[in-house]
Protein backbone atom coordinates (compact mmCIF):
# COMPACT_ATOMS: atom_id res chain seq x y z
CA UNK A 1 0.00 0.00 0.00
CA UNK A 2 1.16 3.77 -0.90
CA UNK A 3 2.37 5.31 1.67
CA UNK A 4 -0.34 8.88 1.66
CA UNK A 5 1.53 10.48 4.86
CA UNK A 6 2.17 14.03 3.87
CA UNK A 7 5.51 14.61 2.64
CA UNK A 8 5.34 19.03 2.44
CA UNK A 9 2.52 20.43 4.11
CA UNK A 10 2.02 24.32 3.97
CA UNK A 11 -0.68 26.35 6.10
CA UNK A 12 -1.87 29.64 5.81
CA UNK A 13 1.57 31.00 3.71
CA UNK A 14 1.55 34.55 2.30
CA UNK A 15 3.68 36.58 0.91
CA UNK A 16 4.14 40.46 0.27
CA UNK A 17 6.03 42.28 -2.42
CA UNK A 18 6.57 45.38 -1.28
CA UNK A 19 2.67 47.01 -0.90
CA UNK A 20 1.16 44.21 -3.07
CA UNK A 21 0.01 40.84 -1.53
CA UNK A 22 1.19 37.98 -3.78
CA UNK A 23 -0.92 35.12 -2.08
CA UNK A 24 -2.02 34.90 1.36
CA UNK A 25 -4.06 32.13 3.29
CA UNK A 26 -2.84 29.45 0.91
CA UNK A 27 -3.18 25.73 2.17
CA UNK A 28 -1.45 22.92 1.20
CA UNK A 29 -1.04 18.82 1.27
CA UNK A 30 1.52 17.05 -0.93
CA UNK A 31 1.65 13.03 -0.43
CA UNK A 32 3.72 10.70 -2.90
CA UNK A 33 2.97 10.65 -5.78
CA UNK A 34 1.09 13.92 -5.95
CA UNK A 35 1.39 16.06 -9.21
CA UNK A 36 0.53 20.01 -8.85
CA UNK A 37 0.58 22.38 -11.74
CA UNK A 38 0.97 25.87 -9.87
CA UNK A 39 -0.75 28.37 -12.63
CA UNK A 40 -1.00 32.19 -12.47
CA UNK A 41 0.18 35.17 -14.58
CA UNK A 42 3.27 36.52 -14.77
CA UNK A 43 4.52 38.26 -11.52
CA UNK A 44 1.91 36.24 -9.10
CA UNK A 45 4.41 34.64 -7.01
CA UNK A 46 4.61 30.97 -8.83
CA UNK A 47 8.50 30.93 -8.52
CA UNK A 48 8.16 32.83 -5.35
CA UNK A 49 5.85 29.79 -4.00
CA UNK A 50 8.54 27.58 -5.24
CA UNK A 51 11.66 28.53 -3.37
CA UNK A 52 9.38 29.20 -0.08
CA UNK A 53 8.07 25.62 -0.10
CA UNK A 54 11.69 24.45 -1.03
CA UNK A 55 13.51 26.31 2.14
CA UNK A 56 15.12 28.85 -0.41
CA UNK A 57 13.12 31.94 0.67
CA UNK A 58 10.80 33.02 3.38
CA UNK A 59 6.98 33.21 3.21
CA UNK A 60 5.88 36.44 5.52
CA UNK A 61 2.68 34.62 7.02
CA UNK A 62 2.13 30.65 7.57
CA UNK A 63 4.55 27.41 8.44
CA UNK A 64 6.20 24.93 6.00
CA UNK A 65 6.45 21.43 7.15
CA UNK A 66 8.83 18.99 5.62
CA UNK A 67 7.74 15.61 7.18
CA UNK A 68 7.49 16.48 11.00
CA UNK A 69 10.19 19.13 10.25
CA UNK A 70 8.98 23.11 10.12
CA UNK A 71 11.27 24.36 7.64
CA UNK A 72 11.62 27.89 8.32
CA UNK A 73 12.37 26.91 12.33
CA UNK A 74 15.09 24.68 11.33
CA UNK A 75 18.49 25.47 11.30
CA UNK A 76 20.43 26.51 7.88
CA UNK A 77 22.45 22.79 8.38
CA UNK A 78 18.58 21.19 8.83
CA UNK A 79 17.60 22.82 5.29
CA UNK A 80 20.61 22.17 3.93
CA UNK A 81 20.28 18.57 4.64
CA UNK A 82 16.67 18.32 3.59
CA UNK A 83 17.46 20.12 0.09
CA UNK A 84 20.16 17.09 -0.03
CA UNK A 85 18.09 14.40 0.97
CA UNK A 86 14.36 15.13 0.89
CA UNK A 87 13.98 18.17 -2.05
CA UNK A 88 14.81 18.13 -5.26
CA UNK A 89 15.03 21.60 -8.05
CA UNK A 90 14.93 22.00 -11.79
CA UNK A 91 15.18 25.98 -11.90
CA UNK A 92 14.40 28.08 -14.91
CA UNK A 93 18.22 28.70 -15.25
CA UNK A 94 18.80 25.17 -15.09
CA UNK A 95 21.18 25.95 -12.06
CA UNK A 96 24.19 23.44 -13.52
CA UNK A 97 27.90 24.48 -13.35
CA UNK A 98 29.01 25.00 -17.27
CA UNK A 99 32.53 24.45 -16.77
CA UNK A 100 31.88 21.04 -15.68
CA UNK A 101 30.66 18.07 -17.77
CA UNK A 102 27.72 16.72 -17.74
CA UNK A 103 28.50 13.76 -15.64
CA UNK A 104 30.06 15.75 -12.80
CA UNK A 105 26.87 18.19 -12.85
CA UNK A 106 25.17 14.62 -12.11
CA UNK A 107 27.02 13.36 -9.67
CA UNK A 108 27.21 16.52 -7.01
CA UNK A 109 23.62 15.27 -5.53
CA UNK A 110 25.07 11.69 -4.62
CA UNK A 111 22.42 10.73 -1.84
CA UNK A 112 23.69 9.49 1.11
CA UNK A 113 24.86 5.97 1.60
CA UNK A 114 24.66 5.34 -2.75
CA UNK A 115 27.85 3.14 -3.46
CA UNK A 116 29.89 4.67 -6.43
CA UNK A 117 28.72 1.50 -9.15
CA UNK A 118 24.70 2.70 -8.52
CA UNK A 119 25.76 6.04 -8.60
CA UNK A 120 26.85 6.05 -12.07
CA UNK A 121 24.02 3.03 -13.19
CA UNK A 122 21.37 6.24 -12.16
CA UNK A 123 23.77 8.41 -14.09
CA UNK A 124 23.50 6.44 -17.12
CA UNK A 125 20.24 5.86 -16.77
CA UNK A 126 19.20 9.32 -16.17
CA UNK A 127 20.89 10.31 -19.45
CA UNK A 128 18.74 7.86 -21.40
CA UNK A 129 15.81 9.12 -20.07
CA UNK A 130 16.31 12.86 -20.76
CA UNK A 131 17.49 11.76 -24.38
CA UNK A 132 21.66 12.54 -23.33
CA UNK A 133 22.61 9.00 -23.71
CA UNK A 134 26.37 8.89 -23.82
CA UNK A 135 26.79 12.52 -23.33
CA UNK A 136 27.99 12.63 -19.75
CA UNK A 137 31.78 13.87 -20.80
CA UNK A 138 30.19 16.60 -22.73
CA UNK A 139 31.17 20.16 -20.93
CA UNK A 140 27.75 21.70 -20.34
CA UNK A 141 29.13 24.97 -21.14
CA UNK A 142 28.48 24.08 -25.04
CA UNK A 143 25.31 22.46 -24.78
CA UNK A 144 22.14 24.22 -25.83
CA UNK A 145 19.91 25.65 -23.40
CA UNK A 146 17.24 22.74 -23.91
CA UNK A 147 19.97 20.36 -23.61
CA UNK A 148 21.33 22.37 -19.93
CA UNK A 149 17.25 21.70 -19.30
CA UNK A 150 17.28 17.81 -19.49
CA UNK A 151 20.68 17.71 -17.51
CA UNK A 152 18.71 19.58 -14.64
CA UNK A 153 16.01 17.07 -14.66
CA UNK A 154 18.70 13.91 -15.17
CA UNK A 155 19.95 15.50 -11.90
CA UNK A 156 16.81 15.25 -10.08
CA UNK A 157 16.55 11.41 -11.62
CA UNK A 158 19.41 10.80 -9.83
CA UNK A 159 19.40 12.40 -6.64
CA UNK A 160 15.38 10.83 -6.74
CA UNK A 161 14.32 13.52 -4.11
CA UNK A 162 10.68 12.64 -2.51
CA UNK A 163 9.52 16.48 -3.63
CA UNK A 164 10.30 18.03 -6.93
CA UNK A 165 10.01 21.70 -7.43
CA UNK A 166 10.64 22.05 -11.07
CA UNK A 167 9.70 26.33 -12.20
CA UNK A 168 8.44 26.51 -15.91
CA UNK A 169 11.09 23.31 -16.89
CA UNK A 170 9.78 23.76 -20.70
CA UNK A 171 9.82 26.92 -20.92
CA UNK A 172 11.26 28.24 -23.71
CA UNK A 173 12.12 24.71 -24.94
CA UNK A 174 11.59 23.30 -28.22
CA UNK A 175 9.06 20.18 -28.13
CA UNK A 176 11.75 17.64 -28.26
CA UNK A 177 13.45 19.18 -25.40
CA UNK A 178 9.86 19.27 -23.31
CA UNK A 179 8.65 15.65 -24.48
CA UNK A 180 12.24 14.58 -22.46
CA UNK A 181 11.24 17.22 -19.17
CA UNK A 182 7.75 15.61 -19.34
CA UNK A 183 9.09 12.17 -19.37
CA UNK A 184 11.98 12.46 -16.85
CA UNK A 185 9.16 14.05 -14.49
CA UNK A 186 6.99 11.40 -15.19
CA UNK A 187 9.62 8.76 -14.18
CA UNK A 188 10.09 10.47 -11.00
CA UNK A 189 6.24 10.60 -10.34
CA UNK A 190 6.03 7.22 -10.97
CA UNK A 191 8.85 6.16 -8.30
CA UNK A 192 6.54 8.10 -6.01
CA UNK A 193 7.90 11.22 -5.99
CA UNK A 194 5.66 14.20 -5.83
CA UNK A 195 6.01 17.32 -8.19
CA UNK A 196 4.86 20.74 -7.61
CA UNK A 197 5.57 22.37 -11.10
CA UNK A 198 5.45 26.28 -12.08
CA UNK A 199 3.95 26.06 -15.48
CA UNK A 200 2.11 27.82 -18.72
CA UNK A 201 2.79 24.04 -20.57
CA UNK A 202 -0.89 22.99 -21.29
CA UNK A 203 0.22 19.62 -21.99
CA UNK A 204 2.02 19.64 -18.41
CA UNK A 205 -1.34 21.14 -16.77
CA UNK A 206 -3.16 17.86 -18.27
CA UNK A 207 -0.56 15.43 -17.15
CA UNK A 208 -1.10 17.00 -13.53
CA UNK A 209 -3.25 15.78 -10.81
CA UNK A 210 -4.61 18.91 -9.65
CA UNK A 211 -4.08 22.37 -9.86
CA UNK A 212 -3.13 25.50 -7.89
CA UNK A 213 -4.14 28.87 -9.08
CA UNK A 214 -1.94 31.65 -7.67
CA UNK A 215 -3.08 35.29 -7.87
CA UNK A 216 -6.41 36.93 -7.13
CA UNK A 217 -7.60 34.31 -6.48
CA UNK A 218 -5.61 31.74 -4.85
CA UNK A 219 -6.89 28.06 -4.66
CA UNK A 220 -6.66 24.75 -5.63
CA UNK A 221 -8.66 22.81 -8.27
Amino acid sequence: MTNRRPLLTASNLGYDLGTRTLWDGLDLVVTPGDVIAIGGPSGAGKSTLLRCLGGLDRPHRGMVRIGDVELHQSSARVRRRLRREVLGFVMQDHAVVPDWTVGQNLRVVRPAGVPRAVLEARVQDALVVVGLGGRSRARVGRLSGGEQQRVAVARVLVQRPRVVLADEPTASLDEGSAERVRLGLDVLRTAGSAILVATHDPALVAWAGESLHVGASTAPH
